[in-house]
C-alpha cells in the first residue's frame, strides 16, 4: 500500500515537472517555429470598433483575436474525439486482440498523439469537424506538428486545472495553451475571412 502510494506521488511529481519544463520551453520552441514564415501574423493585426456616445462616433483599436471562447463546446469536441477513439479500441480489442492495454488508456493517449497529427494535416479533428471548428496558427494556416503536440499537452493541463478549481478559473485563462503557442480555434466558416485580412 505504501509503495503504491509513493509511486503515485512520484508519478504525479514527474508529470508536474514535465509540464513546467514544457511550459517554459514552449516559448522558445514556438518562436523558432514561427520564424520559419515571414508573412503577416494574426497577433500583429488590429481590429476597429466604432462606438457612438452622445451623438459622436469614436473609433477604438483592439488586438485581433479570432479565438473561439467557448470552453464547454471545445471540451465537448474533445470528449467526442475520445469517444471515437474509445469505440475504435474497444472494437479492436474485441475482434483481434485477446489481451491488450485498457481501451480507456489507449483512447486517452490517442487524444494527445493522434489529434496533433490530424490538426497539423487537416486543421481539425473529428469533434471539431462536427462542430464546424478548426485550428490555425498565427499565419492563418494549419499549425506545425510540433506546435500541435505542445498545444494539446498544455490543453490537457488547462482542462485538469479547470476541473480542480471547480470551474472558478476565468474561461479566458483556460485558453492559455492557444496564447502560448500562437494558435487559434476558430469557426471553420471564418477561415477565409481571416486569411484575406492577413493578405491586406
Amino acid at each position: 500500500m505504501t509503495n503504491s502510494f509513493t509511486f503515485e506521488i512520484m508519478a504525479f511529481g514527474a508529470l508536474l515537472l514535465a509540464y513546467f519544463v514544457l511550459y517554459y520551453l514552449s516559448d522558445s520552441i514556438i518562436k523558432i517555429e514561427l520564424q520559419k514564415k515571414k508573412t503577416k501574423r494574426i497577433s500583429n493585426c488590429k481590429t476597429y470598433k466604432t462606438i457612438t456616445r452622445r451623438g459622436e462616433n469614436f473609433e477604438y483599436e483592439f488586438p485581433l483575436n479570432p479565438n473561439l471562447d467557448k470552453f464547454w463546446l471545445r471540451l465537448l469536441a474533445k470528449i467526442l474525439d475520445y469517444g471515437c477513439y474509445l469505440s475504435l479500441f474497444f472494437l479492436i480489442n474485441t475482434m483481434f486482440i485477446e489481451k491488450s492495454p485498457s481501451p480507456f488508456l489507449l483512447a486517452f493517449l490517442a487524444l494527445f498523439l493522434i489529434n496533433p497529427i490530424l490538426e497539423s494535416l487537416l486543421g481539425k479533428t473529428f469533434g471539431k469537424y462536427l462542430f464546424g471548428m478548426r485550428v490555425i496558427d498565427d499565419y492563418g494556416e494549419n499549425p506545425s506538428l510540433l506546435t500541435c503536440f505542445i498545444k494539446n499537452i498544455l490543453q490537457l493541463f488547462s482542462i485538469v486545472f479547470y476541473m480542480l478549481s471547480s470551474a472558478t478559473i476565468l474561461e479566458d485563462e483556460m485558453f492559455f495553451h492557444n496564447k502560448r503557442t500562437f494558435t487559434y480555434t476558430i469557426w471553420n466558416k471564418d477561415h477565409d475571412k481571416i486569411v484575406s485580412e492577413l493578405k491586406k
